[in-house]
């Protein structure tokens, strides 16, 4: 009981200390993968006269050739280990044939911890790119797969040009003050996540106007199940640089709705159990970059658009 204590003390104490700095990909989480997966997922080599091939086709010394996947698919979506193969091999009990890796020991709780948060935080790479042959030959029959590098790299290089990095001890101060995760999008880039990660109900709309020192670097938002209202919409209306907003459980409704019709760049919102209704639905629908809207759960949601929202290009709406 007592060493089982001491385990989650210890991973317990990794979420506090990863929680600011993000885990860094090439310390923490590489010499794992080359320790441990490299000698069945690398580029063909010969050895002892006979060809070797990485298994299931899956290659993990380049990015590319990662998020490429395997001969089954995807092995990696950034922010979700439970969709994530590559994490949900490693945690299998011992016994089970998918178990990876498939030789010696499973993998210590204290690495699986490791990848899940790395997976969690959004794959970050750094500035490694690792092997880069045989990228022409990455090609899926799928279109949207098609994909030499993946759109969360080289989408974030190109909207961070021109934007200010943030200094670190301001990042430290801001989290200490308001409990919010922050950290960049990936290293050196200007671009900031933030989201909220414990006591959600001591979040509200103060909190939210301290961020407008960095509206400009904020690139994803999650404020679910927090105490803000449609006052901080008006905060984050200002964020140019916003992409995905997270607002599901919050006290917003169709003004609050209007106020982030501002936001130019946004892809994705999540506005899931609040109060916005059919007229909010209009305005964000408005939004010409917007590609996903979740408002499941929206009690105000009490009759039907015209149908202009549904049929609108490029829109997808979940109610």
């Amino acid at each position: 009981m007592i060493a089982r204590i001491s385990i989650l003390f210890f991973v317990l104490c990794a979420d506090v200390l990863t929680a600011v700095d993000g885990i860094d990909y090439e310390k923490q989480i590489l010499p794992i993968l080359k320790e441990r997966c490299w000698e069945c997922h690398q580029a063909p080599y010969e050895k002892n006269g006979r060809t070797y091939k990485p298994k299931a086709g899956l290659r993990m010394d380049g990015l590319a050739h990662l998020m490429f996947g395997s001969d089954e698919g995807e092995v990696l979506v950034p922010n979700h280990p439970s969709k994530s193969p590559i994490y949900n091999r490693v945690i299998l009990p011992s016994a089970d044939d998918d178990r990876m890796p498939p030789k010696g020991d499973p993998l210590p709780l204290t690495e699986q911890e490791l990848i899940r948060q790395w997976i969690g935080q959004g794959a970050d790479f750094g500035a490694w790119v690792g092997a880069t042959d045989g990228l022409d030959k990455l090609v899926r029959k799928d279109a949207h797969l098609n994909q030499k590098i993946p759109e969360f790299v080289s989408f974030y290089q190109e909207l961070g040009k021109g934007v200010s990095s943030v200094d670190d001890g301001w990042i430290r101060e801001a989290h200490e003050k308001s409990g919010l995760f922050i950290r960049p999008i990936g290293k050196k880039s200007p671009l900031l996540e933030v989201r909220v990660v414990t006591l959600h109900v001591d979040v509200g709309d103060e909190q939210i106007r301290g961020l407008i020192k960095i509206k400009d670097q904020i690139a994803k938002l999650d404020l679910r199940d927090t105490s803000i209202s449609n006052e901080a919409c008006k905060t984050i209306s200002k964020f140019e640089n916003l992409i995905e907003l997270n607002i599901r459980g919050c006290r917003i409704d169709d003004r609050g709705a209007r106020e982030l019709s501002a936001l130019k760049k946004i892809k994705r919102i999540n506005a899931g159990l609040t109060d916005i209704g059919s007229d909010g639905l209009v305005q964000l629908s408005k939004l010409s970059s917007l590609e996903d809207l979740n408002l499941w759960g929206c009690k105000a949601l009490t009759k039907k658009t015209d149908g202009s929202v549904e049929s609108r290009p490029g829109l997808r709406v979940l109610y």
